[in-house]
C-alpha cells in the first residue's frame, strides 16, 4: 500500500477530500484536536492516508478502500489486545463514509482475528457533510479512548468468547 503517515496537521486534507470546503477542513481540524487532547499529552495521534483512495476505486477493489485512518491501541498483553479505529472510507456504492468502532481479539473456536464491536458510521449523502460525518464519529471514538480499556469487558458485551486463562 502506498499510504502516508504523520500528525493531523501533516494530512493534506485538500488532496484527499477536493470536494470538500474550507469550513469543512477547520471542522475536521477541530474534531482532531479533541482526538490529541485526550491522548497522553505530548504525543498526538498519529494518522495514515491513502493518496491512491481520492477517487472511488470502484467495485474491484478487494475490501474497504480506506482514504483515512487512525488508529489507537487501548490493552496490548499477553496475546490479547484492544483498539480503537476510526477511517474515512468509501462505501460499495461509492460514497464517503466515515467509520469507528472498538476492535478486540478473537477467542472463538475459529479464530477471526478481530471483531469490531459498536460500530458507528456516517455516511456523507443528502445534507451529511463529510465535516458533519467526522464530527459525530470522533466525538464517538474520544468516548471510546475514555472507556473501558479491558479487552474482556468488550467481548462480554458482545457476546463474544472470553479468553481461558491458563
Amino acid at each position: 500500500m502506498n499510504s502516508r503517515s504523520g500528525t493531523f496537521d501533516a494530512v493534506p486534507l485538500e488532496a484527499l477530500f477536493p470536494e470538500a470546503s474550507v469550513a469543512d477542513f477547520g471542522r475536521l481540524r477541530r474534531s482532531a484536536d479533541g482526538i490529541d487532547r485526550v491522548r497522553t499529552p505530548g504525543k498526538p495521534q498519529l494518522w495514515e492516508w491513502f493518496p491512491q483512495h481520492v477517487r472511488f476505486p470502484g467495485q474491484s477493489m478487494a475490501g474497504t478502500p480506506e482514504i483515512l485512518l487512525a488508529e489507537v491501541s487501548l490493552y496490548d498483553e499477553d496475546a490479547d489486545w484492544l483498539e480503537a479505529s476510526l477511517d474515512v472510507e468509501w462505501t460499495k456504492e461509492g460514497l464517503l463514509n466515515v467509520w469507528s468502532a472498538i476492535s478486540v481479539a478473537c477467542w472463538c473456536e475459529v479464530d477471526h482475528n478481530a471483531h469490531y464491536i459498536d460500530p458507528v458510521e456516517r455516511t456523507v449523502i443528502g445534507s451529511t457533510s463529510l465535516a458533519d460525518a467526522f464530527e459525530a464519529v470522533t466525538h464517538r471514538f474520544i468516548q471510546r479512548l475514555a472507556g473501558p480499556l479491558d479487552p474482556e469487558f468488550w467481548r462480554a458485551h458482545a457476546s463474544l468468547p472470553c479468553r481461558e486463562h491458563e
